[in-house]
Formats: structure tokens, sequence, C-alpha cells
């Protein structure tokens, strides 16, 4: 992942302010989510104050192993086959995109909010971009072409 010594700081910065309520901050992302893509809702059989906690807890380590790319990738690749079991299409991988930016815009302080979100933004695509390799391989359209 390429990301900068600024964009890794932007990002922990950010995560630190969402982690002040990781409860509301989740639910104002899957509000996106199903407000964007309301198809998506049917993915989620589990309680989704649980699912949540999961989503803000998985952000959380990967913004912990930001700068260990080696440790980061196995746990990306991972999720993308755990996501492709639920049903996860290719689609829905620019739709979560546009959720996290949502979440993002609501919840960050003014100050820092947008090179955060291009932090983010370029985080998110690395790591999509990886997910959607794996998942899909015989498809190369969508996020996966663009980190080609």
């Amino acid at each position: 992942m390429d990301l900068s010594q600024d964009d890794i700081d932007a990002i922990r910065a950010s995560y630190m302010q969402l982690s002040s309520d990781l409860q509301h901050a989740g639910d104002i992302f899957y509000e996106a989510l199903f407000e964007i893509a309301p198809e998506t809702r049917d993915l989620f059989l589990a309680d989704m104050s649980a699912q949540s906690m999961k989503l803000m807890s998985t952000l959380g380590l990967v913004v912990s192993q930001l700068q260990n790319s080696d440790e980061l990738e196995p746990v990306v690749k991972d999720l993308a086959l755990r996501h492709l079991a639920y049903g996860v299409e290719e689609k829905h991988y620019e739709q979560v995109r546009e959720a996290l930016m949502k979440m993002l815009t609501v919840l960050l302080d003014h100050e820092g909010a947008a090179t955060a979100q291009a932090a983010w933004a370029r985080a998110y695509d690395a790591l999509a971009g990886v997910m959607v390799k794996v998942a899909y391989p015989e498809r190369r359209s969508g996020i996966s072409a663009l980190v080609d």
C-alpha cells in the first residue's frame, strides 16, 4: 500500500475522533450504506448494533497496521473471501466507499477533515483493490481497475 506517513497520521487522528463513540460511527456508516444501496440490508442477518461494532473494530485493526503492509495483506485477503461468502458483489465496494466518505463527512471535525477523507479514500481504494482482486480474480473492472 502506497500511503505516505502524512496519510497514515491523518487516518489515525481521524479514527481517534471516531473512537469517542464507535457505536455511533458504525451506525452512521450503515445508515449511509442502506440509503445508498438499500439492497445491501439483506446481506446482514445479525443485530446491526453488533455489526456496527464489528465494522469499527475491523477499521481499528486496519488503522493500527497501515504501516505494516506485510501483516495487513493476509487480513485483507481473508476479509475478501469472507465477504464473498456473505454475498458481497464487486459493485458493493464502491457503495461502501461512498458510505465511508459520508460517515467521515458527518463525524469528523471540519479542521483537517478534507485531508483525512482524502487519506481514507487512498487507503480504502488500495485495500478494496486487493479485496476485489482476491474475490473476483477473473474481473478487471471497477475498483480493481483503479489500482492497476
